[in-house]
């Protein structure tokens, strides 16, 4: 929905910024300049690109037409994990956290949320915790 709203937008703002100058709409209206221009810039993202990723450009630009794949409830469930993982970190410290980080299915938090992926905020925090950092940085020496 948005798509086609930013979409009008766009057009109206310029058709709507010409009219005000006074403009001629028709002059617009240049069949051989829109094909010299979009096979110009359709020739240049075949040019550089793979042929993996333009089928992964051409299935998003169809993406953007179609409805999410996430619903509201999605998101809520998410943000609900998050702030349980919060406050469990804030009330337990992070010592403890990083041991149900790097257990989760043995972790009581985790256990708690039972619809949302266990692996996903796990690896996130996992590159993000300061003693993994500490851990990481000895390997190094």
């Amino acid at each position: 929905m948005f798509v086609i709203i930013g979409i009008l937008v766009v057009v109206g703002g310029i058709v709507g910024g010409y009219l005000m100058e006074h403009g001629n709409l028709m002059v617009l209206m240049q069949p051989a300049e829109l094909v010299i221009i979009g096979g110009a810039a359709l020739g240049t993202v075949f040019i550089a690109n793979p042929l993996g990723t333009i089928i992964r450009m051409g299935k998003g630009a169809i993406g953007v037409f179609l409805p999410s794949a996430f619903s509201k409830a999605f998101y809520l469930d998410h943000l609900k994990m998050l702030n349980e993982l919060f406050q469990y970190a804030r009330k337990h410290g992070a010592v403890k956290l990083e041991s149900d980080i790097e257990e989760p299915k043995k972790s009581e938090v985790f256990k708690e949320v039972s619809q949302v992926p266990q692996q996903s905020p796990c690896t996130s925090l996992r590159l993000r915790h300061p003693a993994d950092v500490h851990h990481r940085r000895r390997g190094l020496i």
